[in-house]
């Protein structure tokens, strides 16, 4: 008696061989929950430094309105070291409620370079760029107490901006991408000054900005296939 073959949609997947309803999955979109996830993850040490700044300006305060009558009966007269912290601390707090905008716009970048350029970016390279930029708010809290605000700002974003493109160097394998990264980091650094220093036009400063950076991540982005991508993801792998 002849003896049924097996229908080779029923037959068994071999050991170690990976069902293809698990081979497919969408990496780049994988990629972009795992970049929102991380933007929410470091407002934690952010929330921390938050707190810190609070923490510190209200062990000031009364020094602060002092000074701050003071250099208003005399405007010609010169920072103080507690008049700095003041505004320092203000500055900071208004800067920390742009850190999303600021943590999205530089992961954005890292995941074009590497979705366009066909590089391999690992979760803690986006982490160590994360905690660059977190590093950022630190520092402008600390300089912030001895240094005027303009000096405070410029400090700490130098000092944020090279760590972040000499990291570059090494994980983006290119000297031009990193400098590409320093230039959006100075771009974005400068933007968010203007935007901090802007009492009454702030808010439209900083949807502008919102609109310029969505424009330009539309144009790079025009003739991806990003069904494409994930394709050319899952044979690599």
């Amino acid at each position: 008696m002849e003896t049924a073959q097996p229908s080779p949609l029923s037959a068994p997947v071999p050991p170690g061989v990976p069902a293809p309803a698990t081979r497919r999955k969408n990496t780049v979109t994988i990629k972009l929950f795992f970049i929102a996830a991380l933007v929410l993850l470091l407002q934690l040490p952010l929330g921390l430094i938050n707190e810190l700044r609070r923490e510190r300006g209200n062990n000031r305060e009364e020094a602060n309105v002092r000074r701050v009558v003071a250099r208003e009966s005399n405007p010609e007269r010169e920072y103080s070291p507690a008049v700095a912290a003041s505004e320092g601390y203000r500055m900071v707090e208004r800067a920390l409620k742009h850190s999303v905008l600021v943590l999205t716009l530089v992961f954005a970048a890292f995941f074009l370079f590497e979705t366009l350029a066909g590089l391999r970016l690992h979760a803690v390279h986006y982490g160590l760029v994360g905690g660059a930029l977190c590093l950022f708010y630190l520092a402008l809290l600390a300089l912030g107490e001895v240094l005027p605000p303009g000096a405070a700002y410029i400090g700490a974003a130098v000092a944020s901006s090279l760590l972040i493109a000499l990291y570059s160097i090494s994980i983006l394998r290119s000297l031009a991408r990193a400098s590409t990264i320093a230039l959006l980091l100075t771009v974005e650094h400068s933007v968010l000054y203007v935007v901090l220093r802007m009492e009454s036009y702030a808010l439209l400063a900083g949807t502008a900005s919102l609109f310029v950076a969505l424009a330009v991540v539309m144009f790079f982005t025009r003739n991806v296939d990003w069904f494409s991508q994930d394709t050319n993801r899952e044979a690599a792998a």
